[in-house]
């Protein structure tokens, strides 16, 4: 094995079984789990984060895992920080599985956070006044196709948000967003540890299926009254209570809707974050994907033997 501590990132949708695939994996192979999961960080959020069970923790030492008390809110910056100080105390040999469904914070500790870049309010101003005016947003849209025709053929029109964006920077800094970007990818360190990127794919219908099933588990399991007791100290406005399967139980609490509509709302709308989580990591072409299941898991188990004996 690489003297280097190896890290195995396993990634995916959410309901795909990931949790599960890393907790055999850390335990067979002595290793350790750091959560890569935005929710799970919070203290008081463990039926809707779909957190390890105690018994599943006790089983491999988790790291990163209900950490945060409320009404602290995490960032992906301060995630990376936490990340590689964590890192730092596990032994070199011991195996590192970084599991969970936030690709901007897998994003953050592999490749570094983008830089805050100033923008003079004054050019801000001025760019939102034009915006706003009859034609703006296609005036803007021919400048940045003019300043910076890379940048401006990704950004469709009717992307008001992107186009003002792009030239409050390059307004400001007197550069194109190309070269702005260039210049960090040129900054980006290389992930310093020997990694492996893995992670279980199903097809639609069987990833639907297995979110409607987690939905229901996760009523049964007392989601309501686990909501009911975070409002009751007044964490409504809390950052991850806007998140799925507390955003909803919320309106539901209200009396907003009916549990059966409760269910179909969260199943919906987990199924569109999947989605998302799906479209994300489908860029990243250094992804060993696996079929779901326990096949597909038997056949991830020799790429990571094969890795950690490398």
């Amino acid at each position: 094995m690489n003297s280097k501590r190896p890290v195995i990132f396993v990634v995916g949708a959410t309901a795909s079984g990931k949790s599960d695939w890393a907790l055999r994996l850390a335990e067979h192979f002595k290793g350790v789990i750091f959560n890569c999961d935005s929710i799970q960080v919070y203290q008081q959020l463990d039926i809707g984060a779909a957190k390890p069970s105690l018994e599943e923790q006790k089983r491999v030492p988790h790291y990163l895992l209900d950490y945060v008390a409320p009404p602290q809110e995490m960032t992906a910056g301060i995630y990376s920080r936490d990340f590689y100080e964590a890192l730092e105390k596990i032994p070199e040999n011991v195996p590192v599985f970084v599991v969970g469904g936030t690709g901007f914070y897998f994003m953050a500790i592999e490749k570094g956070m983008y830089p805050i870049i100033p923008v003079d309010p004054e050019v801000q101003k001025q760019v939102a006044t034009e915006l706003a005016k009859e034609g703006g947003p296609l005036r803007l849209h021919q400048e940045l196709l003019a300043k910076d025709p890379e940048y401006g053929a990704k950004i469709h029109l009717r992307d008001h948000y992107r186009i003002g964006r792009a030239l409050e920077l390059i307004r400001s800094q007197g550069k194109s967003v190309t070269e702005i970007q260039d210049e960090f990818a040129k900054t980006q360190n290389q992930f310093p540890y020997p990694l492996l990127k893995l992670g279980p794919k199903w097809e639609k219908e069987a990833l639907d299926a297995r979110i409607a099933r987690r939905t229901e588990i996760m009523l049964k399991m007392g989601l309501v009254d686990e909501v009911r007791k975070l409002l009751d100290q007044g964490l409504e406005s809390w950052a991850p209570m806007s998140s799925v399967g507390y955003r909803e139980t919320i309106s539901y609490v209200k009396g907003e809707m009916s549990l059966e509509a409760l269910e179909l709302e969260i199943a919906k709308n987990t199924r569109q974050l999947a989605k998302k989580q799906r479209t994300w990591f489908q860029r990243d072409a250094d992804i060993h994907w696996f079929a779901g299941g326990e096949e597909g898991y038997l056949a991830a188990f020799h790429v990571v033997e094969k890795f950690l004996n490398s």
